[in-house]
């Protein structure tokens, strides 16, 4: 039960077989676009909210929540293990919102490897909020909802292209066509529509369940 509410989208095989394969964003070389997707900032907030104590901890829980939608899903996912132990309803809430914005993220890639990034992600959840999540399905749906509702409202002030460095096209490609990234935009509502559906969905059915 709590292994459907973790995938939310029937991505698991696929996925797990293309990150068997796919690069490590933080070690491939990139080229032309793709050199231009801007990591550092990223991966530093994940180290700051990740460490185990700390006023800078502090810091980066403060400095995240001032401005939640110009952070990338994985420090969204930072945030929500950072807050599991003593704020487990924001840090589930937190969670859902990164899960919604990586799943959205990565089915917008025209490069399909690129879902990998998912598994990446899942592989970093802290057990805590796992449990946290196993043991309050009474609060899900509620905060499922409300994390829609959130992602609706709130622009993604990130670049958004940071999935696609998870991909085999990343990989290999010169990055000379910006248009090989994504498909197009006039897809994106009802990809945003199917993802924010079968995420309530498999939240609902995860939280009626015995």
């Amino acid at each position: 039960m709590l292994e459907r509410l973790l995938l939310c989208i029937a991505l698991a095989a696929s996925v797990h077989a293309m990150a068997q394969n796919a690069p490590a964003a933080a070690t491939a070389q990139f080229r032309g676009v793709y050199a231009s997707i801007e990591m550092r900032h990223t991966e530093e907030m994940v180290r700051r909210l990740s460490a185990a104590y700390g006023s800078d901890r502090r810091m980066a829980i403060r400095e995240v929540l001032r401005s939640p939608s110009s952070y990338m899903p994985p420090v969204l996912y930072a945030l929500a293990n950072t807050l599991a132990e003593d704020d487990s309803e924001n840090a589930i809430f937190w969670y859902h919102v990164g899960r919604l914005r990586a799943v959205y993220d990565a089915l917008r890639c025209r490069d399909k490897t690129a879902q990998a990034a998912l598994l990446a992600l899942r592989k970093r959840l802290n057990p805590e909020l796992m449990k946290n999540q196993f043991y309050r399905r009474d609060r899900l749906v509620a905060l499922a909802k409300k994390a829609i509702e959130w992602d609706a409202a709130n622009p993604r002030d990130y670049d958004q292209r940071w999935v696609t460095l998870y991909g085999k096209v990343a990989a290999a490609s010169a990055g000379g066509n910006a248009g090989e990234l994504f498909l197009p935009e006039s897809e994106w509502p009802a990809i945003l529509k199917r993802v924010h559906d079968a995420h309530l969905e498999s939240v609902q059915k995860f939280a009626a369940a015995k």
